[in-house]
């Protein structure tokens, strides 16, 4: 793996990190210009296969995956029907372990978070996943999900909707900003677009770095 790439992983898990969704991960790799190993673009998919990937570590795990011998043009995940091996430290990391063990945590705590049982009510009550997470920065109620012009999605201050702008100036966000975003607390909607801010301003210094070391690199040789 080359600099650039590893720029790219590091940045990866900095970004999930920062509660920046695998979805969004990847159009910000795509508005970037970034592309994958096989030069297409960015699927969440991906970015999932890479947060866990135990080589980002310094780990191999070799035969993780196998050919059923009567599939010949497959492979599966091994569950233990074939031998595995597991090394630890085998080669330098890109991310330290500690970074990528938070990763895990995070990960199966947004699992958790996404499966969590509710009675009839509570399901009728929260259709949408973000129902009752986003607050108004102005007055501290939640923000309701309405379509409005031509059919987009918009999230808008409940008292604004109730009681109009004398009451509360109210804040709304489209729908499609906060997609990927793994919202699985109460959140401030500042807050959430100020996630974003910071995700980009990641990138931006991330890629400043890289240049900086490309350049003492030229200079040197």
């Amino acid at each position: 793996m080359n600099r650039k790439e590893a720029e790219i992983v590091s940045l990866t898990f900095d970004l999930y990190l920062l509660n920046v969704g695998s979805s969004r991960i990847g159009e910000l790799l795509d508005y970037m210009g970034v592309k994958t190993v096989t030069g297409t673009t960015w699927e969440s998919g991906t970015i999932n296969g890479m947060l866990c990937n135990e080589k980002y570590k310094g780990d191999f795990h070799l035969q993780k995956y196998y050919t059923p011998e009567n599939k010949r043009n497959h492979t599966r995940k091994n569950s233990g029907e074939v031998q595995s091996y597991y090394i630890s430290e085998n080669h330098e990391p890109i991310v330290s372990p500690e970074i990528w063990e938070k990763v895990q945590e995070v990960r199966e705590q947004r699992k958790r978070d996404r499966n969590i049982g509710q009675d009839s009510t509570m399901k009728f009550q929260n259709r949408y996943p973000l129902s009752g997470m986003l607050i108004c920065p102005y007055c501290g109620k939640t923000l309701r999900r309405r379509q409005v012009y031509k059919k987009k999605i918009q999230w808008l201050c409940s008292t604004y909707i109730e009681k109009g702008v004398k009451t509360c100036k109210g804040i709304r966000i489209d729908d499609a900003e906060l997609q990927g975003l793994n919202i699985t607390e109460q959140t401030v909607i500042e807050e959430v677009v100020k996630k974003w801010q910071e995700a980009l301003l990641l990138y931006q210094q991330s890629r400043f770095r890289l240049r900086n070391q490309e350049q003492h690199s030229q200079c040197r040789n």
